[in-house]
């Protein structure tokens, strides 16, 4: 648990730990942890912040499950063609006129809807009242975070697939003698802690030839 203090120095908040057994709730990327996180009210949250949760009036925690990348803008500027908040306010503003005054300083969108995809469901317009305290990682630590693990990455050999092949000769009566000798000897070699030469082959066709025992490798 983060004790958070609103930006605006107006109340603490306490952010308790993020689910981590629970498929619902996505870990935080780039490795991002809540130690990161500021309180700031709704209305404060700044392009490229990393939404991840908000305060429920009583003080608790609300995670985001799948934090997001905040787009703010006021409900008058939505870009949104029609979701199930927007629908919500119309119809909030339906039953009386006077309220579509009101929801340009009572609401703020922190990001507009997604269509449904194959892999995922379609996602409202995050509406919440723009006085809403909410915990965010400011864009520039999310935009560093991801530099570093985009870098990190690039830094790692490549995953390849490779043949391994051990091969020597024996003398024996038959097909299965000669697999029951390499069998015996492959096991000698555990018990002994010799290793074989080994033949990778990898996927240019490269034969490299590895003494395991001594370490070294010759191309071939």
């Amino acid at each position: 648990m983060r004790a958070l203090t609103l930006v605006d120095g107006t109340a603490t908040f306490h952010l308790d730990d993020r689910p981590t057994n629970d498929p619902d709730y996505e870990p935080l990327p780039y490795g991002l942890t809540l130690d990161q996180a500021i309180a700031v009210r709704a209305r404060h949250v700044e392009p490229g912040d990393l939404v991840v949760a908000e305060f429920t009036d009583k003080g608790t925690t609300g995670h985001i499950p799948t934090p997001y990348t905040s787009i703010p803008h006021a409900i008058a500027d939505c870009p949104c063609n029609g979701c199930e908040e927007c629908d919500d306010i119309d119809a909030w503003t339906m039953e009386n006129h006077a309220r579509v005054a009101d929801i340009g300083w009572r609401y703020v969108c922190l990001s507009p809807s997604e269509p449904a995809t194959e892999e995922f469901e379609a996602e409202p317009c995050a509406i919440v009242f723009s006085n809403r305290p909410m915990a965010v990682i400011r864009a520039e630590t999310v935009a560093s975070a991801q530099a570093a693990a985009e870098a990190a990455q690039d830094t790692k050999s490549p995953v390849r697939t490779y043949g391994v092949m051990w091969s020597a000769d024996f003398e024996a009566s038959s097909p299965q003698e000669a697999a029951r000798l390499a069998y015996e000897q492959l096991k000698g070699y555990a018990d002994d802690a010799w290793s074989p030469e080994l033949e990778v082959t990898g996927e240019d066709g490269q034969v490299t030839v590895i003494d395991l025992n001594a370490g070294t490798a010759a191309n071939n």
